[in-house]
């Protein structure tokens, strides 16, 4: 099977300043150095076919009456994505941080 990569999702997030951004320059610093510039730069081609096999498969897991995760099979291989799973591949380290920010 041939796999075709699904476009517009694989667009890569570069930290280009340049003259036409200036306006973005202090939010392109802040970004490339922060934690998530890993998750925000990462190389992730999704393709047509698997990304239809994995939502025609894709199940909610929860966990205390909240969703958890989502975990499907594509090809026969099982993919789950959880918190921990994103945390662990983008190096991001923060499971032990806030879920929610309230108003106050």
């Amino acid at each position: 099977m041939a796999l075709i990569i699904k476009h517009p999702h694989n667009y890569l997030c570069t930290f280009e300043k340049t003259y036409k951004n200036t306006d973005f320059h202090s939010i392109i610093d802040v970004l490339s150095s922060s934690k998530y510039k890993k998750l925000l730069t990462a190389d992730a081609p999704i393709y047509q076919d698997t990304l239809h096999d994995f939502w025609a498969n894709a199940t909610i897991e929860e966990q205390n009456n909240e969703p958890n995760g989502i975990t499907s099979k594509v090809e026969r291989e099982l993919v789950a994505i959880t918190p921990t799973t994103i945390s662990t591949t983008f190096e991001i380290n923060d499971l032990a941080g806030k879920t929610s920010f309230p108003k106050k």
